[in-house]
């Protein structure tokens, strides 16, 4: 079919139409979710009220509530759940982050530690002393934090990804930051997961190991077709010994990266990104707007550690 040599409708009413048909869509699925998860909710009631009152059921409706934001009806039905199997894993768990979320530690990490006591099976412990690493790490203990990670570890050495940033985290909280690029590469060779190589690269360059890694930030921005992390981490290896070259790489950075986050629904690792490189050209206030929307949106530890630390030690200027 041949194509028009000039468009049927005009240009320009299509370009007001876009942004309000994206609205209405992402209106509709939304509603879709909701009427979604309403219709699942009322399906677990008729069974509970039908007499199907397992462990199993009540914390499935309580997922359903927590995407809700229903917490308090989500918490009822977890111990609901509990009262009827004591060592039902996934509902103390769960119960345990509603608690931590609420303001309450010390019941969250009695019911995290609970958690590991009732564990039946290695994966199940292991899965449990994480999730009270996680709770105790955000409880400011973090050398607590570091010996459940550590106990996971033991009972479940190829780990996960999650569990080997973490560590590296509470290793650089604790004073013992030349072990983190160790700890990210034993997790690197047991997952093969390339987050935790980029991850070790990060860890060289905090540690002002940048020769080491270089080679790499070089290679792969020789061959990437977006580049701004990329040049984020050539910036920070050639902080100290060419600033005006790292200069105009974190430019280049914050350019590509205003064209890839969306403002309703940023992806927070580049939101730490740019706040990183607005921390290193010494925009401090940008830095810690973009920090604050990371931590809002509940970016991790670990997407963020970079840039608080560029925060509290200093920028190019």
């Amino acid at each position: 079919m041949r194509r028009p040599s000039r468009p049927l409708v005009s240009q320009r009413p299509r370009r007001r139409l876009a942004p309000l048909l994206s609205a209405a869509l992402a209106l509709l699925t939304g509603a879709s979710a909701h009427h979604d998860t309403e219709t699942q909710i009322r399906l677990y009631t008729e069974r509970i009220e039908a007499g199907e009152r397992t462990a199993e059921i009540y914390y499935q409706r309580a997922t359903e509530y927590r995407v809700l934001r229903r917490p308090q009806l989500a918490e009822a039905d977890l111990r609901r759940a509990l009262d009827r199997d004591p060592a039902y894993a996934p509902a103390r768990a769960e119960l345990a982050r509603i608690l931590n979320a609420r303001g309450e530690p010390e019941a969250a990490l009695d019911a995290a530690a609970q958690n590991v006591a009732a564990a039946t099976t290695p994966r199940r412990q292991a899965a449990a002393l994480m999730l009270l690493a996680r709770l105790l790490a955000d409880n400011a203990e973090p050398a607590a934090a570091l010996h459940a990670c550590d106990s996971a570890l033991d009972v479940r050495p190829e780990g996960e990804v999650e569990w080997f940033l973490l560590r590296a985290e509470l290793l650089g909280e604790l004073g013992r930051g030349s072990e983190r690029p160790e700890t990210l590469a034993a997790g690197h060779r047991a997952t093969g997961s390339i987050v935790l190589r980029n991850a070790r690269l990060d860890s060289l360059l905090d540690e002002g190991r940048a020769a080491e890694a270089l080679p790499t930030i070089e290679a792969e921005l020789a061959s990437a077709r977006l580049k701004s992390t990329w040049l984020l981490r050539r910036a920070r290896a050639t902080f100290t010994t060419d600033p005006e070259a790292a200069r105009a790489d974190l430019e280049a950075c914050l350019a590509e990266l205003e064209g890839r986050i969306h403002p309703a629904r940023p992806d927070l690792t580049l939101v730490a990104d740019r706040g990183l490189a607005h921390a290193l050209l010494g925009h401090r206030d940008r830095a810690r707007a973009d920090l604050a929307r990371a931590n809002r949106g509940g970016a991790d530890r670990w997407v963020t550690a970079a840039l608080e630390r560029a925060l509290e030690y200093g920028d190019l200027d």
